[in-house]
């Protein structure tokens, strides 16, 4: 099912996570072909409660009113482990200027995470929140290996020292007139770099998907009770360029065009809270793309971890030690 509403298909993972082994089959297939075909699914039904996803938003909220002295004390620093907050203006994308700031939580070391005096129950909600994600996460790819052709266990071992980052943002209030301005988003064009993605969004809305990489970009809105997952650059290369990682942004919030039309140009959009999982395997993991027979293989093997590094010294501007730089330049899918 799609529409000009929900750019891509609307898909149960009941029938994966609790079917029998034909129910399984049908919905991995179903993910496949939407990954295939756009590169995006809204998931239902994935083990996460809207009231979960809700509680992001609230943790969120409790987060970023923080003084900016105190989140400034638990800024990323390091391209190989970027852990903690980044402000407005501070990562890089070559598409355009952003406007938004972050905190990125991690598995192993939650060095830079605020103190419970600071945001009182943040770290063991993004702690659980992140295990339920990183679960989810493992059954949908799990899901694709059933497609693939390669064992359901496949990426067991390359998740089993991953550290993905769960990722806090604020899409600060910004002026009408600001985001109408040639080359300003809310987050500029892009794809993402790791396995894959998964995104709730709050009731603001604002992304966009450029599903076949056309320059046309259609509103992804929002759905109470789902969770959004596209796929990634690693993933594109693994699959050999059969799964799709496709461009998007956050542009102009969700308001009806007749009340934006009536908005003066120092009218101030409201800010948007989104939660996002970036999946990345274990830094070790070289990613080779699984070549069926026949087929001509188009990507050279890259190790994770450092592709990883490569593209935070860019999107941080930070410098990355001669033993995490990749042999081979970074060549993103787009």
């Amino acid at each position: 099912m799609t529409d000009k509403r929900f750019p891509f298909p609307i898909i149960s993972f009941g029938p994966f996570l609790n079917g029998t082994k034909e129910e399984q089959e049908a919905t991995a297939k179903q993910l496949y072909d939407a990954f295939h075909n756009f590169g995006w699914v809204y998931l239902r039904d994935f083990g996460i409660s809207q009231d979960e996803i809700d509680e992001s938003f609230r943790y969120s909220e409790k987060f970023f009113a923080m003084s900016m002295e105190e989140k400034m004390k638990i800024k990323v620093t390091s391209p190989t482990y970027s852990q903690g907050y980044t402000p407005d203006g501070v990562e890089r994308i070559q598409s355009g200027k952003s406007h938004k700031e972050c905190y990125e939580h991690r598995r192993i070391d939650n060095s830079n995470c605020p103190p419970a005096s600071e945001a009182d129950g943040f770290r063991e909600f993004a702690d659980g929140f992140y295990q339920k994600c990183f679960t989810l996460a493992a059954e949908v790819l799990r899901a694709l290996c059933m497609v693939l052709g390669i064992s359901d266990s496949y990426f067991d071992d390359k998740l089993e020292k991953a550290d993905p980052q769960l990722r806090f943002l604020r899409y600060m209030p910004i002026t009408k007139a600001t985001l109408e301005e040639p080359g300003n988003f809310r987050i500029s064009p892009h794809t993402d770099y790791g396995l894959c993605t998964l995104l709730f969004q709050d009731q603001v809305g604002g992304l966009e998907i450029d599903r076949f990489h056309t320059g046309e970009f259609l509103a992804a809105t929002r759905l109470k009770g789902t969770c959004i997952i596209n796929v990634a650059d690693l993933l594109q290369r693994l699959s050999n360029d059969k799964l799709k990682s496709t461009r998007h942004r956050v542009a102009k919030p969700m308001i009806a065009p007749e009340v934006l039309e009536k908005m003066a140009p120092t009218d101030l959009l409201p800010a948007r809270y989104s939660t996002v999982f970036f999946v990345h395997p274990d830094p070790a993991t070289t990613i080779t793309p699984i070549v069926a027979e026949g087929e001509k293989c188009k990507y050279e093997p890259v190790n994770a971890g450092k592709w990883r590094t490569m593209i935070h010294s860019q999107a941080y501007g930070l410098d990355v030690p001669e033993s995490e730089k990749l042999a081979v330049a970074v060549q993103r899918v787009y």
